[in-house]
């Protein structure tokens, strides 16, 4: 992409970041598109302090005013620098590639302190260290072992005052065990103490007062999110600002403690904390030539879509979002719309000169067509060309086809099934013929007076129908499966249907229908008769050939064709390739090919079947590609192969393509405004709650869309979209875009890690290594080391407690580093490869976990077994069936551990283990009493259980949580879990990005309560304290280990009924 740079005007300066003030407030640091700058806090021009293609954020100034410390990710990750001001050549202080941001200053100038994440525990690895203020790689040291953000350190630096927990920074009005909560650590007693309370109302931003016995910190108490003061002497609050609807992001404090800046919504605040005054609001703007001009160009080499005439000379594509037309021959491609919207499905109508497609005006989607002004000339010789609008509905149009025979346009109203649009008659309106809530895929039937059809039921099945044209209450259920089915396509001979299903464990199948019974009671030996009397055709008169139906000819009087849909799902076949995932099923005109894509073997391509002829799949194509469609005449198949229109040869034996080579400009605030209103009309049509959370969404659009259109970075735009997302207060909401340019990382700046932690409180000589992490590389016999070994130098370079290893191991990662130690007073060398951070971590999940399962074994005396779920998937639900076995087997009981578990889908899984109903025992001569495992689904526990929840269980790891306590299953214990339960997909949006779609809400059966914002409560709470769980103390273990032993004692005292063999009656 590039920008074109031209001169601006006054700007005005909004959407500004990460604020700070100097000494007095009457300057205010920030960050705005990518660089650091400053301003008066009473407005005007700003002036820009960095300059660089890297992202620059999180200002600090020191004491005097003098010097800059910021974040740049010019080296691929967050780095700390220094720069002096008014400016210089700025240095850089840190260099652990996990990155690390400025968060402060104390008092004298000489620390700066920053916050990054290393390998303090598998997960919230995130810690506040403190750094030299002038030399670099200086070493850092960890304040305290316990996660947090939004650190604020008082000026002697004994205290810090953090956040905990908290839902993004744009989500509005959450309440829950996810809530925002402030603490306090004390540096003289290494005490942690929550100043305000505990309570589910969203607290955050804490910032120390001048004073240091009070402090400042956002909270919606009120319902919005407003400065509150908080005198630590006397435990009183006072609110300070009376903010409605839009409440403040990132307060800032000058260190005289007179002044306060913060921003809402898009601009910033100044708050005079010495009067009781309101806020004012600062206007900042910016003169210069920042890349302000608004037009955009772009080169586009892929298409996203395609359509070809009759004669394939010439075809119709979608690049950037917008039509273009072009010949085959010549290939100069024309652009037909010029407009901000993403169009899509488009539809080359040759029978009556004009394209069709899906584009939008004044924010609704409708259906247009084009039309070439001048019919003297080819369409790739036009330039200006008729747009007209076809409907007229609010709803969302997509899935666009023409009909066989070209009478109808069929396409999907979204949230409202399939409709039909006689094109005979330019008068003629849209009628229904699909009712459905869910997506759907259709294809017709060749005569035009049926369709077939994929889709859901409210159990969420979906099964494949054919339904009448004419009158939409006949219809069938061709599939009848309680598993899904979908993508149906109907034979160009109109004699067969064939779709996807998935009917076996997870194993996708070709099925195919034959839709008369004469076709389905057709033998093997009639088809091979027809196909011997083909090849002898020259022998015999035509006149005496025998007439056999076997579903490959085409019938001349395909209208008149009788279909027999009663008891049709007992005719369905299926073409069994195992491990396969069979997807685009398209026929061959003459219906005896099924084509698909998938990979076989490890070799992705495009493969055929002989539907009624068994056999193997074949090879056709090595390509994969979007099929368009597959033409009798040429027997080619026209598609977009990697973005490219183009062809493949039926047979196999040869390709075309045309390849794309367009420029388009266009405007940016044009192109960001459309994203955003993707963004929006999304959630307005696919929210689970049809009431948008009690929101009125079209204000809602007022309220952001202006300021989605002048965002001038990707990123800009990105807050802003969450900004409007934060206003539903829900969960499973989030859009990703594409990033802006950021500098690469460089292996050679990865930090290695050699796989121990070290003691911080040894003083030296060396480091004394405190833990050695299983499976790290420090781990392994050939590079063993040992708790109590003193590490005396890395790769030559004496090492002590003030040594940054980054100066050593940068760039060590997999390479041979040779560490000198002291072992039982003698000195060694081993040669060890360290690796990553991201490996450590997951090595540190897995200590932890052993750490459990010895903890629960050794204090229940070997009668209770341990199990933790990572994430409700299957590869975790494997490991837990195993585990069920190798951890639990003989245990008599067992805790199930879903704490810091994110979701997924595998509850009903689980549930099947735990729940399953037992109805017999069996007994073996000389053996003991048991059940056979293979008559189980899954292995079984009907033994006591406790459940262990976090305000970190996720989504499905809640509706686990809910199904234990509504089926009084075991008791749940730990902290009450999110309230985050939506069922999710994602969309994409035109070429930017994607959205996430939560469209279906899941509801208590005891209550009808929805589980969205109402997490699951254990029967008994227990909060651990911060830097508890990373130091090995586990209260929630402990308490759930005895309860569940008083649970064991009472399922052991039922006494086993006698087993009574028949002899003994």
């Amino acid at each position: 992409m590039t920008m074109l740079i031209g001169i601006a005007e006054a700007e005005p300066v909004n959407l500004v970041s990460t604020p700070w003030l100097d000494q007095t407030g009457e300057v205010v640091f920030f960050s705005w598109r990518g660089d650091v700058w400053k301003a008066s806090t009473d407005g005007g021009v700003i002036s820009r302090l960095t300059s660089d293609d890297a992202d620059e954020r999180n200002p600090v100034i020191s004491e005097d005013g003098e010097t800059l410390y910021y974040a740049s990710n010019r080296t691929g990750v967050n780095q700390v620098y220094r720069m002096d001001l008014p400016s210089s050549r700025p240095t850089q202080l840190t260099f652990h590639s996990e990155g690390s941001l400025p968060i402060g200053i104390s008092g004298d100038g000489t620390t700066v302190f920053t916050s990054g994440q290393r390998d303090a525990w598998w997960r919230w690895a995130n810690r506040f260290y403190s750094i030299s203020a002038d030399e670099p790689q200086s070493g850092e040291k960890q304040l305290f072992n316990a996660y947090g953000s939004a650190a604020s350190v008082n000026p002697e630096g004994t205290k810090v005052l953090f956040s905990r927990e908290g839902m993004s920074w744009s989500r509005k009005q959450y309440q829950g065990s996810k809530a925002g909560q402030i603490w306090l650590w004390d540096k003289e007693t290494n005490e942690y103490t929550q100043p305000l309370g505990a309570e589910d109302v969203d607290k955050r931003y804490p910032i120390w007062s001048a004073d240091g016995d009070s402090f400042y910190f956002a909270s919606e108490k009120d319902g919005t999110r407003n400065i509150w003061h908080h005198d630590l002497r006397s435990s009183k609050n006072q609110q300070l600002t009376h903010f409605e609807d839009d409440g403040i992001i990132s307060p800032a404090i000058s260190s005289d403690g007179k002044t306060m800046v913060f921003r809402r919504l898009f601009d910033l605040y100044r708050l005079d904390l010495t009067k009781k005054k309101p806020p004012v609001l600062i206007s900042l703007e910016y003169r210069g030539d920042l890349f302000n001009d608004d037009e955009i160009e772009r080169s586009l080499s892929k298409a996203t879509d395609a359509s070809f005439n009759a004669n394939a000379d010439t075809f119709a594509f979608i690049a950037g979002g917008d039509v273009w037309i072009s010949d085959t021959t010549l290939n100069e491609p024309v652009q037909v719309t010029k407009t901000p919207y993403f169009e899509t499905n488009i539809v080359f109508d040759d029978a009556r000169d004009q394209i069709l497609f899906v584009g939008e005006q004044d924010g609704q989607v409708d259906i247009y067509r084009a039309q070439r002004t001048d019919n003297t000339k080819p369409w790739w010789r036009n330039n200006d060309f008729e747009i007209s609008q076809m409907t007229d509905t609010i709803e969302v149009e997509s899935g666009l086809s023409l009909s066989p025979k070209g009478n109808y346009l069929s396409y999907i109203r979204r949230n409202n099934g399939v409709w039909i649009l006689s094109l005979a008659n330019d008068n003629a309106k849209s009628k229904q013929v699909i009712s459905s809530w869910s997506s759907v895929s259709y294809d017709w039937a060749p005569n035009e007076l049926w369709m077939t059809y994929s889709a859901s039921d409210n159990d969420f099945n979906y099964d494949v129908y054919v339904i009448n044209i004419s009158d939409p209450k006949i219809q069938y259920n061709l599939s009848k499966h309680p598993d899904n089915e979908f993508d149906p396509k109907w034979s160009p001979d109109g004699r067969t249907i064939a779709f996807v299903g998935r009917r076996v464990d997870r194993e996708y199948d070709i099925f195919y229908v034959p839709l008369t019974r004469r076709l389905d009671e057709t033998t093997n030996r009639e088809i091979k008769l027809e196909e011997a009397l083909k090849n002898s055709q020259s022998q015999v008169d035509s006149s005496s050939k025998p007439e056999v139906d076997n579903g490959s000819e085409k019938d001349p009087n395909e209208d008149q064709l009788e279909y027999d849909f009663e008891d049709i799902s007992s005719r369905i076949r299926k073409i069994s390739i195992p491990n396969v995932t069979e997807q685009q099923l398209t026929w061959s005109p003459d219906s005896k090919t099924l084509i698909f894509q998938s990979e076989i073997d490890s070799e992705k391509g495009t493969f055929a079947v002989t539907p009624y002829k068994p056999g193997s799949p074949r090879k056709l194509l090595s390509d994969q590609g979007t099929i368009i469609d597959w033409r009798a005449k040429s027997n080619r198949i026209y598609w977009l192969n990697n973005g490219t229109p183009g062809w493949a040869s039926g047979t196999g034996s040869g390709t075309g393509a045309y390849r794309i080579a367009v420029s388009q400009i266009m405007s940016r605030s044009a192109y960001h405004r459309e994203i955003f209103n993707e963004c929006w009309r999304i959630m307005r049509d696919v929210f689970y709650d049809g009431r948008l959370n009690n929101k009125n969404w079209d204000e809602i659009y007022r309220k952001y869309s202006t300021q989605a259109s002048v965002a001038h970075t990707r990123s800009d735009l990105s807050r802003v979209i969450s900004m409007m997302l934060g206003e539903l207060n829900a969960s499973h909401l989030g859009y990703r875009g594409l990033s802006d340019a950021t500098p690469a990382f460089s292996a050679r700046n990865a930090t290695g890690h050699l796989g121990v932690r070290f003691d911080s409180s040894y003083n030296g000589p060396g480091l004394l290594v405190a833990h050695v992490i299983p499976g790290s590389p420090a781990w392994l016999e050939k590079s063993k080391l040992q708790a109590g070994d003193r590490v005396l130098s890395i790769n030559g370079e004496r090492v002590d407690p003030g040594t940054d290893l980054t100066a050593i191991l940068n760039g060590s990662v997999n390479k041979e580093t040779t560490v000198r130690i002291e072992r039982e007073k003698a000195e060694i060398e081993i040669v060890i490869q360290p690796t990553s951070y991201t490996s450590i971590r997951s090595l540190l999940y897995e200590d932890w976990l052993e750490n459990n399962q010895k903890r629960v074994e050794h204090r229940s005396d070997g009668s209770l077994g341990y199990l933790h779920i990572r994430a409700m998937d299957m590869t975790s639900f494997h490991r837990f069936e195993r585990e069920l076995f190798e951890v639990a087997h003989g245990k008599d009981g067992i805790i199930i551990d879903v704490r810091e578990n994110g979701g997924g889908f595998t509850t009903d899984h689980l549930l099947t283990i735990l729940t399953q109903p037992r109805h017999a025992i069996t007994k073996p001569r000389d053996g003991g009493r048991g059940y056979p495992q293979d008559r189980s689904i899954y292995a079984t526990w009907s033994k006591p259980i406790i459940v262990l929840c976090n305000q970190n269980s996720h989504s499905n790891a809640e509706i686990f949580s809910h199904a234990i306590k509504y089926l009084k299953r075991g008791k749940v214990v730990g902290v009450p879990t999110s309230g985050s339960v939506i069922s999710t997909g994602s969309r994409s949006v035109m070429d930017a990005g994607a959205i996430r779609t939560p469209f279906r809400g899941w509801y208590l059966m005891g209550t009808g309560q929805d589980m969205e914002l109402n997490g699951a409560i254990p029967d008994v709470v227990i909060w651990p304290s911060p830097g508890e769980l990373p130091a090995g103390k586990d209260k929630q273990l402990d308490k759930a280990i005895s309860i569940l032993k008083r649970e064991v004692e009472r399922y052991n005292a039922v006494e086993e009924i006698e087993l009574i063999k028949a002899s003994e009656r």
